[in-house]
């Protein structure tokens, strides 16, 4: 009988649980089988899989905080105490067990109680807090806000905690160089996750910024470059967005970053260009176009005018992303996959508003709400076919959700 696991999701950016999950379980060729989940608590229950499967994700995935094997599954405290373990052979040495909830705080006091009427667990050793050789957890989920007690308690043995210490190595608050716009790192790893970023991809940002998204793509084993209009950016030239700081230095740029987390040897470098005239030919040659686009409102959209100089951009997003497509449609590698940012204003939202091309398919769009006017909506495209030259990006519904994003962003509420 297969093995069920319970994956312990984090308490942030639900809609991304199951692009990233389903990303890495597809990136490696693990067959796991979800019996339930909802992005109404961080309990979900997986199959199919082996603890080795295990491990591979939770390598990769940074919104998981840790996955049990399920012992048992229980409807109260009262079932889970009354539950027999014969089939669980003796586990020697120290152990702890740990109680997590989720919709309620558990006193300590209830905690100690519970644990101490599991007398019955097939453990031979002794408790051990500090540094035990067996971690067991207790996870209960209040979401039933009628009922007092539980609706779902499941106990059994740490298989692995994931690797989110990656969040706080690669932290912009310990970066070198970062600007006004630089993604948060958490996010950066999420888009490099459900990108399937693998070791020796080619990886291209063409709104390259201050490079965060490349960091992630290096972290993985993947090779990257970028262009952006902003030469200031690419090089760390003018103001530091630093407290403290005045001028960057010549050190803090992204090749510095790359340098400072031994990445250098994955940077392939970067090219100043405006992306409505692109400089890469249209030939398959990208695995990954992994990008977060300007949106206008914390930084002006760009574009080169008829006297070569930068001057703030008048076209509307939607023809911004549409040429993104068609450009993701040229370049990547069939089954190579596209990831970007969409914003959008809420009220106005529909899957109909979303940029598509016939050489395309979607595969995720989440959410990320900014605020209770606007989102944005990290999209997931893989590339089907090779585009022919009829193929263009179209939007088939109305575009104003994000068309005229920053002048519905910045107008008042009627």
């Amino acid at each position: 009988m297969s093995k069920r696991y319970l994956v312990v999701f984090t308490q942030s950016f639900e809609d991304f649980r199951l692009p990233e999950l389903e990303s890495i379980c597809e990136l490696h060729q693990i067959k796991l089988i979800r019996e339930s989940y909802s992005d109404s608590h961080p309990y979900c229950v997986v199959t199919g899989v082996s603890d080795a499967d295990i491990h591979t994700i939770l390598s990769r995935c940074v919104l998981i905080q840790f996955v049990a094997e399920i012992w048992a599954h229980c409807t109260s405290r009262q079932e889970l105490c009354e539950s027999q373990f014969s089939d669980h052979a003796p586990v020697p040495g120290s152990f702890n067990i740990i109680l997590h909830s989720f919709g309620r705080k558990v006193p300590m006091t209830e905690k100690i109680d519970l644990i101490e009427k599991m007398e019955h667990l097939p453990l031979t050793g002794e408790v051990d807090c500090s540094n035990p050789d067996h971690v067991f957890y207790i996870c209960e989920n209040y979401t039933d806000k009628k009922d007092k007690g539980p609706t779902d308690v499941f106990f059994g043995p740490l298989v692995g905690r994931s690797n989110r210490s990656m969040i706080d190595s690669y932290s912009v608050k310990k970066r070198l160089y970062i600007g006004r716009t630089t993604m948060d790192a958490q996010l950066s790893f999420v888009m490099a996750n459900v990108a399937r970023i693998d070791r020796g991809d080619l990886v291209y940002d063409p709104f390259l910024g201050t490079g965060s998204l490349v960091i992630p793509a290096a972290v993985f084993g993947a090779f990257s470059l970028g262009s952006d209009i902003d030469i200031k950016a690419l090089h760390g030239w003018g103001k530091s967005t630093k407290k403290g700081e005045d001028k960057y230095q010549t050190h803090q740029n992204i090749e510095g970053n790359m340098k400072s987390y031994g990445l250098s040897s994955l940077y392939l470098g970067s090219l100043a260009s405006d992306f409505s005239t692109p400089l890469i030919r249209d030939t398959p040659l990208f695995d990954v176009i992994l990008t977060d686009p300007p949106y206008g409102v914390r930084e002006a959209s760009l574009k080169v005018n008829s006297d070569n100089h930068l001057a703030q951009s008048q076209f509307s997003l939607s023809h911004q992303f549409l040429e993104l497509l068609n450009f993701a449609a040229r370049t990547l590698v069939i089954g190579g996959r596209l990831v970007y940012w969409l914003p959008v204003i809420r009220d106005l939202y529909s899957p109909d508003c979303l940029p598509q091309h016939p050489a395309l398919s979607l595969l995720h769009n989440a959410e990320q709400v900014l605020n209770k006017k606007s989102a944005r909506r990290l999209l997931v495209l893989r590339k089907t076919r090779q585009a022919t030259r009829d193929d263009t990006a179209h939007v088939r519904g109305d575009e104003v959700a994000h068309g005229n994003f920053r002048e519905l962003y910045f107008a008042k509420s009627s």
